[in-house]
C-alpha cells in the first residue's frame, strides 16, 4: 500500500507541475498605460476617478492609470496635446479658450454640469444677490475670477466701475480681516472652510447669474479618439462608475480621498464638498444622464468668452466636445 500512495502522490505531484508549467506559458492579459492629468491636487474635486483607481476598476478594464496632480506652471490641455497625457481634466472655459487658440482637444464628459465659482463674504456684510455688489470691495484672484465678476455684475446691468477691485491671492485673510468685502471663491471648498473658522457665509452662485459652464471637464486629443475610441470609452465607463460610487457614500469616499491622497485635507471638510459636486452633477441633464453635455450650453459659454474678450472669435460648440462616448456607454436617446 505504501508504494501505490508514493507512486500516486509523485504522479499527482508530476501533473500539478506540468498544468503549472502550462499556465505560465499563456500569455497574460496587456494591461494598457494611461495617464490622467487633473487640473489641480487630487482631492473629492476628483473623487471619481481616484476611488476607481483604488477599487481596482480601471485594473479590471485593462487600465494601468498613472494620476498626475497640477503642479505650477503645468497645463492639462498641453500635457494632453504633448501626449504626456491621453485624458485631461480642465474647467469648461479654460477648455473653450486653449480650442480657439488651435490646441486639437475636445471635451468627452462634464463631471459637473455647472461651475463651483461663486462670490462669498461674510453674512454680517449683507451681500446676498448681485445688485447688492455695487459699492463693495471685490477681491479679485486669478484672470479667470475677474471675468465671473464682471459676468455677474452684467447680469444686473453693472460693470466692473461699479465695484473695488482688489488683487488678492487665494487666501481668505483679506475677507476675515475685513480687507474686502467679497472673496471670488468656490462653492465646494471656501465657504465650508470659512464656516469651519467660526464665520457665518453668504455667497452668489456664479452660474444662476450667467457665467454658464461645465466644471471638472474630461477631455482628449482629436489624435487619441480618433486613435483609440475603446480606452476612452473603458475609461469613461470606469470614471463614471467612480462618480456613482462616490456619491452614495461621500463620508467613506472622503475619508479614503483625505488617507490615499490628501493628509492636509480634512475628511469632513472633504465630505461636504463631495456633496457639493454631487449638487453641481445632478443639475440639468445631469441627474438622469452622467457627464452629459449640450451643444447649445457650450456655444453660450463661447459666447460669454467672446463677448467679454476672453477669445478673438467664436468657434463651433461641436469643435469643443463630443458625446458619442457619453451616448454609447449610456444607452440613451440625445435629449432634447
Amino acid at each position: 500500500m505504501k508504494k501505490v500512495s508514493i507512486q500516486v502522490m509523485v504522479c499527482l505531484t508530476m501533473a500539478a507541475l506540468s498544468a503549472g508549467q502550462g499556465l505560465a506559458k499563456e500569455p497574460l492579459q496587456p494591461m494598457t498605460p494611461m495617464t490622467v492629468q487633473l487640473n489641480w491636487v487630487p482631492n473629492v474635486q476628483f473623487a471619481g476617478i481616484l476611488l476607481a483607481k483604488e477599487r481596482g476598476w480601471y485594473r479590471d478594464a485593462g487600465i494601468d492609470l498613472t494620476i498626475k496632480g497640477w503642479e505650477e506652471g503645468v497645463s492639462s490641455t498641453d500635457e494632453v496635446v504633448a501626449g504626456r497625457a491621453q485624458i485631461g481634466v480642465a474647467e469648461g472655459d479654460a477648455l473653450i479658450k486653449a480650442r480657439a487658440k488651435g490646441s486639437p482637444v475636445k471635451a468627452i464628459a462634464a463631471q459637473f454640469q455647472r461651475t463651483p465659482f461663486c462670490l462669498m463674504s461674510k453674512k454680517s456684510i449683507g451681500v446676498a444677490s448681485p445688485e447688492q455688489l455695487k459699492g463693495k470691495k471685490i477681491g479679485i484672484n486669478s484672470p479667470e475670477s475677474a471675468v465671473m465678476t464682471k459676468v455677474v455684475l452684467a447680469s444686473q446691468g453693472l460693470g466692473f466701475e461699479d465695484i473695488t477691485p482688489v488683487q488678492t491671492g487665494w487666501e481668505l485673510g483679506p475677507l476675515i480681516n475685513d480687507e474686502i468685502d467679497v472673496y471670488a471663491a468656490f462653492m465646494n471648498n471656501d465657504p465650508l472652510n470659512m464656516r469651519e473658522l467660526g464665520y457665518e457665509v453668504a455667497y452668489i452662485p456664479a452660474f444662476k447669474h450667467g457665467y454658464d459652464f461645465h466644471s471638472g471637464v474630461c477631455f482628449a486629443s482629436e489624435t487619441m479618439i480618433k486613435a483609440h475610441l475603446k480606452r476612452i470609452r473603458d475609461f469613461l465607463a470606469v470614471t463614471l462608475r467612480g462618480w456613482k460610487s462616490a456619491f452614495k457614500d461621500p463620508v467613506g469616499t472622503a475619508g479614503l480621498v483625505v488617507e490615499k491622497y490628501y493628509p492636509q485635507g480634512s475628511a469632513r471638510q472633504q465630505a461636504e464638498s463631495l456633496k457639493m459636486f454631487q449638487m453641481l452633477s445632478k443639475l440639468g441633464e445631469g441627474r438622469k444622464y452622467p457627464g452629459w453635455m449640450k451643444e447649445k450650453y457650450w456655444a453660450k459659454g463661447i459666447d460669454i468668452l467672446h463677448k467679454f474678450g476672453q477669445i478673438e472669435k467664436k468657434i463651433p460648440a461641436t469643435d469643443v466636445f463630443t458625446s458619442d462616448f457619453l451616448k454609447e456607454i449610456l444607452k440613451f436617446r440625445t435629449p432634447m
